[in-house]
């Protein structure tokens, strides 16, 4: 027995709770042992019968493909896509798909309810899946709120089981599948892959479409024709091998004619100018010429026209015996008389006779007046033949400007028909193109990491189950133990003794030595 006295010192306030608690921790060591096993042991068991739980993941890369830069072409013929602002937007509508609940009652159809809500004959099940199988009966059977049928129920585990997920600034896809069986992972993986193959490529391509550009290709095809045939009669019938061609023939032809009008003008202007200046030098050269000249014969004209002079006179000597001076007939009498012996006073009493000859130099006038007569009247000629040949080119201009517009209108129309043609041909091709690669399922997305198979479970986690195990192992059996303390109101300490009792401790024996003196 060891005595304690007393004493004004007391230890600090740190030392004290630090003793204190520690008295605390070995004074209930034994429910901290037992709760510590208690927890671990529970942890072990629980590590022991958990149902394991297997993952296999694979991963898609989403390239710039066919479909991210071609547009349906049954919507447009355009080819062109702002890439850069879409390809966010093409792997958020691939995640939506592969979340789709479409694909994954195609898996459910493919694999069966049964194979993956773990029901099937002779399927792999834990032995306490199998124990607890009413337990869960009773269970959907209290909770479910409908008639909830086998696939609706697949549905619904596949949509828990299924992860998609894509890392940021990232073209990868990823997809894990949660199952009790590893192979049964990957078989639910593989599955749901070919079904989203197969989703992928339907949803980016339109349907019909490949008949549609070979019906509306044949359709244009025999417009064009009927157009061609057409347009082939109008030129034949203009006898026009194009209107350009025909165009610069004829304006061909009318500077032809046009310059021989002016060659036809000043040619003509030059005959009848020659004409007028032979014509005047035939006017001034005498046709004949005197070649011999005989004088001293008689003038006979002179004779006879003195005899008729005589015979007037007596006549006007006649008149003025009947009548007066003022008479009619006196009158036109001495009139005659006085031009008569006008006359005769010209004459000459004796004249010379002259034989004359043709003048060679206007027979050579004349003989070039002739000429250029006739080259005056050819040009004439050729001047009307060139204004018929002028009318006729005006017409002939006349009639292709009436049928300009005709055959203008059916060249546009085979022009516009061939060109939608083409492109209606080449929009078929392209259809065909992805009828093949919808028959092939080939997309721009291609799987770089196909279901894995993992024999190790992901879930649980021995170590770090382990781990938390005894830290809420440990940290129970402490705070058991304070809560231990707290409620216990028995006086332990010398120091609670003189704080409850108001009284001072003479002695305090300590347990181990008790223990000793009861044994004694």
């Amino acid at each position: 027995m060891v005595s304690r006295i007393p004493t004004n010192g007391h230890p600090s306030a740190s030392a004290r709770s630090t003793r204190d608690a520690l008295r605390i921790l070995f004074r209930h060591q034994r429910k901290m042992i037992a709760f510590f096993g208690t927890v671990v042991a529970l942890v072990i068991v629980g590590l022991i019968f958990y149902p394991r739980t297997y993952v296999s993941d694979a991963r898609l890369l989403v390239r710039l493909g066919k479909e991210s830069v071609g547009l349906d072409p049954t919507a447009t013929l355009s080819q062109t896509v702002d890439i850069e602002g879409s390809r966010e937007t093409e792997i958020n509508s691939e995640l939506e798909i592969l979340r789709s609940r479409a694909l994954l009652q195609d898996v459910v159809e493919h694999m069966g309810p049964e194979t993956i809500l773990g029901t099937a004959p002779g399927g792999k099940r834990g032995w306490i899946a199998t124990a607890f199988t009413p337990v869960t009966a009773v269970a959907s059977w209290l909770f479910q709120t409908g008639n909830v049928g086998p696939d609706e129920r697949a549905i619904t585990k596949l949509e828990k089981s299924i992860k998609v997920t894509s890392p940021r600034k990232s073209n990868v896809i990823v997809i894990r599948c949660r199952a009790r069986d590893p192979e049964l992972a990957q078989r639910i993986l593989e599955t749901y892959l070919n079904a989203y193959q197969v989703w992928h490529v339907k949803s980016n391509r339109t349907s019909g479409s490949y008949e549609f550009f070979v019906q509306q290709s044949d359709l244009l095809r025999q417009q064009l024709e009927k157009a061609t045939s057409e347009l082939r009669d109008a030129k034949n019938e203009g006898s026009l091998v194009s209107i350009a061609g025909q165009r610069q023939n004829i304006q061909n032809q009318l500077d032809a004619i046009e310059a021989g009008m002016l060659t036809n003008g000043r040619s003509l202007a030059a005959a009848e100018s020659k004409i007028a200046a032979l014509q005047k030098e035939l006017g001034d050269v005498p046709s004949h010429v005197s070649a011999e000249e005989t004088a001293g014969l008689p003038n006979v004209a002179a004779d006879a026209m003195r005899n008729e002079l005589y015979k007037l006179q007596m006549r006007e000597k006649e008149a003025t015996s009947r009548f007066t001076d003022e008479h009619p007939n006196v009158k036109a009498l001495r009139r005659q008389v006085a031009e008569t012996q006008k006359i005769l006073d010209e004459q000459e009493a004796r004249r010379t006779q002259t034989t004359k000859k043709v003048n060679l130099v206007h027979q050579s006038v004349e003989t070039d007046l002739m000429s250029e007569t006739a080259l005056a009247a050819s040009y004439k000629a050729e001047a009307k033949s060139l204004q018929d040949q002028y009318a006729a080119i005006q017409s002939k201009i006349r009639k292709l400007n009436d049928n300009e517009f005709r055959i203008t209108e059916l060249a546009r129309r085979v022009d516009l028909l061939e060109t939608d043609y083409r492109n209606y041909t080449n929009h078929r091709e392209q259809a065909r193109i992805d009828s093949a690669l919808e028959a092939g399922r080939i997309s721009n997305v291609n799987v770089v990491q196909p279901a894995t198979f993992v024999a190790k479970p992901a879930s649980p986690r021995v170590r770090l189950t382990l781990l938390l195990g005894l830290i809420v192992g440990a940290l129970g059996s402490v705070l058991v133990a304070f809560i231990a303390e707290y409620f216990d109101r028995s006086l332990k300490t010398p120091e609670q003794i003189e704080h409850e009792l108001g009284i001072p401790v003479l002695l305090s024996v300590p347990r181990g030595f008790r223990h000793e003196l009861l044994q004694n």
